[in-house]
């Protein structure tokens, strides 16, 4: 990298994946001479899931470290600073909210964000793109590096990189693919950019937006396939909230095999406890056919356990309960679901794009990375 020294690059971000971008940049000899990142408590406050800050890294590298007021950096102070520091582009990658336009003004050449879609933008802006490329299936993403405006995902774009996703891919492998697909595009524009021989090319077409998930989105309902829960359980898995099911809160495996899963039970739903699925994997679709959906068919030395689908069986490899619980899984159990089973991840609302941008709440890819609150 021979970009010009003498340029003001400033990098915006504070999860783990941006932290690795910013080191693979440094290592370059990408010129950055700046950093904005948040505390951990304020990391805590706004519920920014994968955290990380950038500190250590910019110190290493003597760079000028700056912490915001506020994570929406919608303070006077904020906006001083980079008044002040007058930079020619700004990379913001791991930010979860919206860079104010007042702030992206100060760049002389912009700032440069990124998102994506299996689609390619202008489709699939908006929240978590990543996580529901899973959840819907999909086989390949198309990342874009972007000049941030002031809208969600709607900035001219600067270059597209594409990568597979596959069906052994977790939501933390999908961000290895895009650091990888970041550190080179970066290294590819930037400088072209610094001396005006990149060009921007506006965004064409329909644009639709994914709508926002919460952490409630990661109930398991057993009715549904056994490919479905898998994508969902590697679509939130760590740093995101995770997938869930529940017990019977009384100690007891909720439920009667001959009975239906789902329980509408006031009382019994409020005597739920809700165990945690980190990892899990299909198993066999010939194995426990008579098994009604959301049994526990057998549980092995290794404490991992198969549990019943809609259409088969999935093995759960990693789970977790509250360290007070005194739960086990237990051969012929029975995990309960609470609320409709049809929610937006099932395979009938896999096209779930709608053509509205309200509540997108994101102007860079790296802002739908990992946030508790968005997964």
């Amino acid at each position: 990298m021979t970009a010009d020294s003498e340029h003001s690059i400033v990098y915006v971000g504070c999860t783990a994946p941006g932290r690795n971008v910013l080191e693979a940049l440094l290592e370059h000899g990408l010129p950055i001479d700046s950093v904005v990142t948040i505390d951990p408590e304020m990391a805590e406050t706004n519920a920014v899931s994968g955290y990380a800050s950038l500190g250590p890294i910019a110190e290493a590298h003597d760079l000028e470290v700056y912490h915001p007021r506020t994570y929406s950096m919608t303070d006077a102070a904020d906006l001083d600073h980079f008044r002040t520091i007058d930079p020619d582009i700004l990379i913001v990658n791991g930010w979860q909210r919206l860079i104010p336009e007042s702030i992206l003004e100060t760049a002389t050449h912009g700032a440069l964000g990124n998102h994506g879609s299996a689609f390619g933008l202008p489709k699939g802006r908006g929240r978590s793109p990543l996580n529901w490329s899973l959840i819907e299936d999909r086989d390949r993403f198309l990342l874009s590096v972007i000049r941030l405006d002031p809208g969600a995902d709607s900035g001219d774009v600067v270059t597209t990189r594409k990568f597979d996703v596959t069906e052994f891919d977790t939501i933390e492998t999908l961000y290895y693919k895009v650091s990888m697909c970041l550190e080179a595009m970066l290294l590819e524009v930037v400088e072209p950019i610094l001396e005006g021989e990149r060009p921007f090319e506006p965004q064409t077409g329909e644009p639709t937006y994914y709508p926002k998930r919460t952490p409630e989105d990661g109930e398991m309902h057993w009715a549904n396939g056994t490919r479905e829960l898998y994508n969902l359980v590697r679509a939130v898995a760590d740093p995101y909230p995770g997938a869930f099911t529940y017990v019977d809160g009384d100690g007891n495996v909720g439920g009667d095999a001959n009975t239906d899963a789902t329980s509408n039970d006031d009382a019994s739903r409020n005597r739920l406890e809700q165990v945690m699925i980190w990892d899990a994997i299909p198993f066999s679709s010939d194995l426990a056919k008579s098994a009604p959906p959301g049994t526990i068919v057998e549980v092995f030395w290794t404490d991992e356990f198969v549990v019943a689908t809609g259409d088969g069986t999935l093995l759960v490899r990693e789970w977790e309960v509250d360290s007070n619980s005194g739960w086990e899984p237990v051969a012929g159990g029975r995990f309960e679901s609470r609320g409709e089973p049809d929610r937006v991840d099932r395979p009938g609302h896999h096209e779930n794009l709608s053509s509205s941008g309200s509540d997108s709440g994101s102007n860079t890819a790296s802002d739908s990375a990992p946030g508790a609150t968005d997964a």
